[in-house]
């Protein structure tokens, strides 16, 4: 495994050295397989499969979690405009109100705008006449009290 390992850094040091004075259609080749050799090395290195090298694999689970059910919040937000699928039950929007009931009223027009009418953060910001940043923080303490909310609330159990 260590002249594998050797022998792969030989190569890669090689294709490196000949990228520089490569033609530019070659370039991206030369690239691509510089790429795969290292993404070998580390696997051999590590003696498990690499991490992912995408931003959306290196958040954290809190940032890819969505605390509420998109389309039960679109249902509570819009009631009229949800066909049989999305329609909610009594206790459903009970549950919905009460993890909303700890936001304050700029932070509930928002995550409602935001993830009940799918608004952007750029229209929300421009329908309350506010900077974006303003939205992104006033979803960003929204969303952790809907969580925080849902964590402990015992009528959100189920």
């Amino acid at each position: 495994m260590k002249e594998l390992l050797k022998q792969y850094r030989e190569t890669r040091s090689l294709l490196m050295g000949y990228k520089i004075n490569a033609p530019e259609e070659e370039k991206e080749l030369i690239s691509g397989m510089i790429s795969d050799l290292q993404y070998a090395i580390d696997w051999m290195n590590r003696g498990h499969k690499p991490d992912p090298r995408r931003g959306i694999n290196r958040r954290s689970r809190g940032q890819r979690t969505i605390p509420v059910d998109p389309l039960k919040i679109q249902s509570y937000a819009q009631p009229a405009a949800c066909g049989s699928p999305t329609t909610l039950s009594e206790y459903e929007r009970y549950q919905i109100e009460d993890a909303l009931s700890t936001l304050s009223e700029r932070e509930r027009e928002c995550y409602i705008m935001k993830y009940g009418k799918c608004y952007s953060i750029g229209d929300i910001a421009n329908i309350l006449n506010v900077k974006r940043g303003t939205i992104q923080d006033y979803l960003k303490k929204a969303e952790e009290k809907v969580k925080n909310n849902i964590e402990n609330s015992l009528f959100l159990v189920g």
